[in-house]
Parts: C-alpha cells; structure tokens; sequence
C-alpha cells in the first residue's frame, strides 16, 4: 500500500520536477511581491428564530510571488458556527494554490471537477495540478483523501460512520488542428482497515470500490459546425469485502466482485453558426442509480432530447431564443410508470431606443405520467389506483413575464429610471381529458419601481410596490402587496456611504386579513485609505399573524484590509556614493526628445521611463484594473533595457498608446458590466417565483412524510426503505433551499447597482469581479471584438462569481418567502 502511494506521489510530483528549472526571471524583477487581503464579519441577532446570538467569520487571501517566477496564494477561512462535530468534511479549511509558468498545484482542503460524470466538485484534502506546457495539452492530475474515518458513535444521532475513502485521477486533452481529444481516468477506494470498531450491518455502510474512465471530444466538420460530446463508464463495488468475481469485461478496472455495478452516461452536443446566432441539438442518456465516488450528487435514470436556436436581426435591436427539451425516465424499462416531461420556452429583448427596453419570456412545462398495466400490480390496489390505471396523468405549467425598462430622465446632474414588470403562472393537472380543478393555481405579480438620482450629491431615492394575487384550487385566494422605499447617500467624496429601506407587506386569504411584516434596514460603509473597508448594518423586523407577533434585530458588522502591493522595491537602501572618476567615465547619449498628447518627453531612457511611472501612478489612471497596469509596468521596466535610443523611442510611444487606450476600454469595460449586470438581473427575477415554489413544494412533500415529525430516534425504527425515502427527500429539500438562499443573495446584491456610476465607483465586490476578468477583456478589446461578444462572455461569469461571493455571506436559517405567507 505504502509503495502505491509513493509511485502515486512521484508520478504527480515529476512534473514540477522538471519544469520548475527555468529562473532566468530572478534578478531581473523585484524579489517579491505580496497582495491578497484578510476580514472579518460578525452578525449579532437577538429574535426568536433558533440561531446563536453571536457568530463571526473570519477569511483572507495572501498571495506571495518571487521574482514573477512563483505564486504561492494561501487562503483561509474560520467561523465559530457549531457543526456537528463528527462528520466527514472540513468547515475551516486551509489551500495553497501556487503557481509557475504554466503549472498550478493546489495543495491543502480543495476540490477539482474533470467532468459531470467523472469527478464532480467533491472536497478532498490532498493535492492536485492543472499542466499546460503547451496550448494543444492539457493535463489535470489528483491525489488526496475524500473521507476521514468516523467511529460509530450511538449517541451522534446526525452523523454516520463512515471508512476512510482514498481517490486519485488524472484528465488529459490534446488539441489537433480541428479535432480535440481528452480522457479522464479516477478511482476512489475506502479503506477496510482504517476503522477500530466494526460499522453496525443495519447501518448499511459498505466499503466501497469505484473506477471511472471517460472520454470526450470537441470537432469543427465546417467553419460553423461545432460536435462535442462525452461517453463515462463506471464501475462501483458496492462492498469489497464480499468474496467472488465479476465477469465483466470491465472488472479488469477495479476489485470487482458480484457486487460490482457497471454504469454508463453519453452526452453529445451539435452546434451550428446561422447568421448572428446558432442552432444546437443535444442529446443526454444517464443509466440508472448512475453515481462515482467523484461527487455528492448525480442525476440518473434519464434520456434527455433538447433543441435551442437564437437569433438576433433588425441591427441587434431584436434577439430571439428558443429552447425546447423531452426527457424520459424508466430507461431500463423495470418501473411500474414512466414520467415524460416536455419543456418549451421563448425569450424576446427589444431594445427599441437608448432609454427604452423590452423583454417577453413565455416557457410551457408539460409532464405525462404512462401508467402501465401490468398484471403484477393488479392485486392490492385502491380505488384512487384503479382510477389512475386507466387514464394517464399529464401536469401543465404556463409562465410568462413581461419586463419594461425606460429612463425617463439622464443628464450630468439628475437621472430619472422607471421599471414595471409583470409575470404570471399557471398550473392544471388532467386524468385523462378530465381537469382537476382542486389542484389549479394561478399566479399574477406586478411590480413597479421609480428611481431618482442625483450624481452631484451622490443620492439615490428610489420607491416601489409589489403586488401578488394567487388561486390554489377551488376555494383558496391570497394576496400579498405592499411599498418599498429606499434612501442611499454618499458623503466624503464618497469614502463615507449610508442606505437605509422600509419596507411593508400584508397577506390577505380569502378575504381576511392574515399577516404584516415591516422590515427597516439602516447600513453604512467607510473606505478609509483605499486599503481599510467598514460595514455595519441594521435589520430590525416586526412580524404580526392572527396569533403572534415577533420581533427581531440582526446587526452586522464587517472589516476588510487589502494589502495593495507591497513589494521589495518598497525596501530602500543606502547606495555607495559613486567616485569623480566613475561619473567622467560614464558615457553620456543624446537625449531621447518627442511629443505625445501635448506633452514633452525629454531626456534619458531613465528619465523618460520614470516620466512613464509618474504617468501611470497619477490620478488620471487610478482605476485602471491592477493586473493591467502591472502588464504596462513589466513592459515600461523590459524596455527600460534597451540600449538603443531610436529603438527605445518607438517602443515607449507605443506603450504610452496602451496606456491611453487602457483608459477609453476601462469605461467601456464598465459600462459593458452594468449591461450585463442588468440582464441578468432581469433573468434573475423571472426565476425568482419558480426558485421559491421548487422549495415549498419540497418542503410541502417532505411535511407529508411519517417521519417528518418524528425524532431521529423514533424514525431510527422504521424501515430501512422508509428511512431512505426519507433521507432522499431531505437531501432535495436541502438543496432547493440552498438553491433559493444563492438566488436571492444574487439578485439583493446586483440590485444595489442601480445605475453606471455606481458600477464605476464600485471598489468591493465588483472591483474584484472587474479585476479578475479585465486580462481578457481587455485582450478582447485589443482585438476589437464586438462589444455583443463582450458581454455574453461577462454574463456567464457575473453568474459564477456572484454565486461563489454569496458563499461568504447567506445564512441559512435567515431567509424570507415573498409570494406565500
């Protein structure tokens, strides 16, 4: 075993071995250089709700670079949050990810994803490398623990024991010149020896045994033809300790015995350029109880058929996309029903002047449940059974939103910003042709907003309603409506920021008056020296129903140091004065002398490439992105060297040419941000409505269950079928939930940037955002891409970053549900 393990860690490590030799950038930069920031948040909560009074989060990032050769980023993260102790992951965890050239290692707690159907985002505490010596090959490779062991424990009533579990992979790709290659090979193992006692049988823990081998590829047929697709076998052992073989010709590939499973998963995608926008067919077939040991959750028992076409004409104003989708389960044919699903949608955007925008969304969701007559399940079934046996179920969901933005007003000293935006939702269930009129709902929202600003003063008053009127069935009526009103002000040239909300909202059911809540929000934010970020913020909630009313504070306070660069160079040291002798012997040039923006460069190539510094450090470039400005740095100090005045003289114009480009492409930069901000803010909010439902109607099917009320050691004596229904349905609620606190967290925090100035002066969350993506950007703009190109490619990581960044700051037991009391 021990000699498995080293071939393992030789076999990971040579890489770095090799290709770690290369220094010739050392002495030539400064030694080191250190950026990275530390914080920390504590939230104080005094209400009825079961959450600790106090808690704190502590987290940073340090990165150490040496000589532009290393990277050696270190990043933490700590909380005083009771867990439950004994469990198979880490909370507070501690990665290091430095990088060289093209080779990053990550070392520590961290996880890694090859593929959907291989290795999935599953933590491990181990370490992994991501190699590209060249732009055709790319290899990614792992090796680390996925479980520590856990005892079993009578008295840990929510933690089960646990062997454990070892896994390692390696995912590699190849790039011809119109064919790309890639395969994926993990396995993970538990360890039978690892434990003192043994795991009880009825808790049903088995070690396990699995191996995955995947292979994808991506191929161009034609200049606007596009193949990908992926084809995923996996073996699992379901308990490596029974005795036998496995006659498949795959059990070559793990200890196989005839416990051992074999899956397998296809994905294939065709895409084809028309026009402004694209065709794609694709098509999904994922075996039953399909898993690996790469990931905590994968989808099963599935065929999926989905087209979608986009389209964008009359001058971009217009842009159209169509998607549609059949998904099929029961693919071995063995269940008592099968379930077919249909999904269809349309999304229209209108752009119709610079301050009037239009977007329509209709999508059509229909589910056929075939319930087969079969002869085995004739005996024992209820009256409400022989009803279903002889006509099918088919479920209908409608959805459409219409969202209306127009500026009423923009000029230097005021802008005026006015938003409606109206969905609705229907559902209806059939037996046969006949419609269940106690299971329809419909659901309308309207929502109107008014936005005033006055960039002078740095103040932003904005008001709003919502309204929402529901019918479930035959006799329930709801209806949920109230005003939002909004202050936010900027003082101290903006270092000093207050915002303050009231909110108001009363349901009505059937009639009667149920509930109010009022929210008051009252937060305030000071940038102390660019470097120091304060933040407190107040929640104080009322809450009255029919039979309770509550009360409840939550203040946060929050405080964050970045760094900067803090460099060797920062370091000064006394030189020797030089000699009389040595300054005749210097050799004196020609001054180098030219024009450039009105302004006069005259001197030496020292002075000249100061003069650069000056211009770079000065006010009129302060906001350009860091990683940018570091790049004109590098360059200003590479051609610093050059001995030759003429040579020197062009390639300094030129980079002066960058720099003031830099500046045109930072405001469209930004200006792009707010584009995409605001679009999929948009998409945010017509999701908004299904995300909430996803949860209550788990949370509804999950309160229906016999163990829901139960403790956990009453359901301890249920079946063992029973308990894992049970288990399945919690699981999905959990993450429906989760779903929705992210989702929400998301759409609060885009639309706190209401407007292109307050992208623009953003120096929090998006500046990290603008910071991280501007390389490409700004690449992007220096090959004049469309600007249309821009932003979709902004889009997609708006999502991703928002979604990471929400990781920080929900918290789960805080939430509110707006279109049901």
């Amino acid at each position: 075993m021990n000699r498995e393990k080293n071939t393992l860690l030789f076999f990971l490590l040579f890489p770095l071995f090799i290709y770690s030799q290369n220094l010739d950038k050392i002495g030539k930069s400064s030694l080191f250089k250190v950026t990275g920031g530390v914080g920390v948040n504590t939230i104080y909560y005094n209400g009825n709700s079961n959450r600790e009074p106090f808690t704190y989060f502590l987290s940073g990032n340090v990165n150490l670079n040496i000589s532009d050769v290393y990277n050696i980023p270190v990043s933490f993260s700590y909380s005083n949050s009771k867990f439950q102790a004994n469990t198979p992951f880490t909370f507070n965890r501690l990665s290091l990810h430095p990088s060289y050239k093209w080779v990053t290692a990550h070392i520590g707690d961290i996880n890694m994803s090859f593929s959907p159907y291989t290795l999935n985002g599953h933590q491990f505490t181990g370490v992994g490398f991501d190699l590209s010596p060249k732009d055709k090959l790319k290899i990614s490779l792992m090796y680390g623990r996925f479980l520590k062991e856990r005892e079993f424990n009578e008295e840990n009533l929510n933690g089960e024991a646990n062997y454990k579990r070892i896994g390692y992979g390696i995912k590699a790709s190849y790039k011809f010149d119109k064919l790309t290659a890639g395969v994926i090979f993990f396995r993970a193992k538990d360890d039978t020896e690892s434990l003192n006692n043994p795991i009880p049988i009825e808790k049903e823990v088995l070690p396990k045994d699995n191996t995955v081998i995947s292979f994808n590829t991506e191929l161009n047929f034609l200049k606007d033809l596009k193949f990908k697709g992926e084809v995923a076998l996996s073996a699992l052992t379901e308990d490596i300790r029974v005795e036998g073989e496995s006659n498949h010709f795959a059990s070559f590939l793990l200890s196989s015995n005839p416990t051992t499973q074999y899956y397998k998963a296809y994905n294939l995608n065709l895409v084809y350029k028309v026009g402004r926008g694209a065709v794609g067919l694709g098509y999904e077939l994922i075996d039953p109880n399909y898993r690996t040991l790469g990931g905590y959750f994968f989808n099963n028992d599935l065929e999926n058929l989905t087209v979608n076409a986009s389209q964008t004409i009359f001058k971009d104003k217009l842009s159209i996309n169509l998607n549609a989708g059949l998904q099929n389960d029961d693919i071995d044919n063995k269940k008592a029903t099968q379930l077919s699903r249909l999904v269809s949608s349309l999304n229209l955007g209108y752009i119709a002047s610079e301050k009037l925008n239009i977007n329509v969304g209709y999508s059509n969701f229909q589910s056929f449940t075939n319930i087969k007559n079969q002869f085995d399940f004739i005996n024992g079934v209820s009256q409400i059974e022989e009803e279903l046996d002889q006509d099918n179920i088919s479920q209908v969901s409608q959805n459409a939103n219409v969202n209306v933005n127009y500026i009423l007003k923009e000029t230097p000293s005021i802008r005026q910003n006015l938003n409606l935006s109206l969905s609705f939702q229907d559902a209806v269930n059939k037996i046969g042709d006949k419609v269940r009129e106690e299971d329809a709902s419909s659901f309308y929202n309207l929502t109107g907003a008014y936005t005033v600003g006055y960039p002078d003063s740095d103040l932003i008053v904005s008001g709003a309603i919502n309204a929402s009127y529901s019918e479930l069935g035959i006799s329930e009526e709801n209806l949920i409506f109230g005003p939002t009103l909004s202050v936010s002000k900027g003082f101290l040239e903006k270092k000093l920021k207050f915002n303050s909300s009231l909110s108001y909202n009363e349901s009505i059911h059937n009639g009667n008056r149920e509930g109010q809540v009022t929210n008051l929000r009252v937060g305030g934010r000071y940038v102390y020296r660019k470097r120091h970020n304060f933040n407190l913020n107040g929640l104080f909630q009322l809450r009255n129903s029919t039979n309770i009313s509550n009360k409840s504070i939550t203040m946060t306070f929050g405080y964050t140091y970045n760094f900067g660069i803090f460099n060797s160079k920062d370091l000064k040291f006394k030189r020797r004065e030089k000699t009389k002798k040595e300054k005749k012997e210097k050799k004196v040039k020609k001054p180098i002398r030219f024009v450039y923006k009105d302004s006069l460069y005259e001197g030496t190539i020292s002075e000249i490439s100061s003069r650069v510094n000056i211009l770079l450090e000065s006010k009129n470039f302060k906001n350009i992105p860091k990683e940018i400005k570091k790049r004109f740095q590098e360059e200003r100090i590479k051609i610093a060297k050059e001995k030759n005045n003429r040579v020197y003289k062009i390639k300094v114009i030129q980079l002066l040419d960058d720099i003031y480009k830099s500046k045109e492409y930072l405001k469209d930069y930004n200006e792009l941000i707010y584009q995409a901000l605001t679009d999929v803010y948009k998409s945010a909010i017509y999701l908004d409505y299904p995300t909430e439902q996803d949860y209550l109607k788990n949370k509804k099917e999950i309160r229906k269950h016999i163990l829901w009320y139960k403790t956990p050691k009453e359901r301890a004596s249920y079946p063992k079928d029973v308990q894992a229904e049970f288990n399945k349905m919690n699981q999905v609620l959990r993450r429906s939930h989760k779903k929705l606190l992210v989702h929400r967290w998301i759409v609060s925090k885009i639309e706190e940037y209401k407007t292109f100035k307050m992208v623009e002066e953003d120096s929090n969350v998006l500046k990290e955002f603008r910071e991280s993506n501007a390389p490409k950007v700004y690449k992007m703009f220096k090959m004049n891409e469309k600007k249309k190109k821009i932003k979709l490619y902004l889009q997609g990581f708006v999502i991703e970053f928002f979604a990471k960044e929400s990781e920080k700051h929900i918290d789960e037991s805080q939430y509110e549900l707006k279109y049901t009391d």
